[in-house]
């Protein structure tokens, strides 16, 4: 699930990894890319329908790495580290998807350049992103 704001440069992150892996030929029934925008919880509707065994968020995350790092982050250390303007906390919104769904949740951050309004990505967070997909590309096939 990726989760930013389009309209923040790189918080766009988590989104444009939806949005690319959702452009992909053939995926697997067992694979569901959502762009859940700066609201992920309205996502929880379709994640019951689907009931996933996993997920995963995507966002940018300030975590005081490089620009364009990709880090899995602790769900209870994540508190401020997103540089999304989410109503609801991931990690409030994974215990719920854990708790009704049954399911794992894990977290991943991209470290942000830039969150200035009407910008795109940076070039290290859009190299972050791409690196991503591929990633993702590859596991969704086995």
């Amino acid at each position: 699930m990726g989760v930013g704001n389009e309209l923040n440069g790189d918080d766009a992150a988590g989104n444009q990894v939806a949005a690319r892996l959702k452009g992909l030929a053939g995926l697997p029934a067992h694979f569901i890319p959502i762009d859940a925008g700066s609201i992920p919880e309205n996502a929880s509707g379709v994640l019951r329908r689907f009931q996933p065994d996993l997920v995963i968020f995507v966002d940018a995350a300030d975590f005081g790495g490089q620009p364009g790092e990709i880090r899995w982050l602790d769900a209870e250390k994540i508190g401020g580290m997103s540089a999304s303007s989410h109503t609801l906390p991931l990690p409030v919104l994974g215990g719920y998807l854990t708790t009704e769904l049954g399911c794992q949740v894990e977290y991943l951050g991209i470290q942000p350049e830039q969150l200035q309004f009407d910008t795109s990505l940076s070039v290290p967070v859009s190299q972050a992103v791409s690196e991503l997909v591929e990633i993702f590309a590859k596991q969704i096939q086995h």
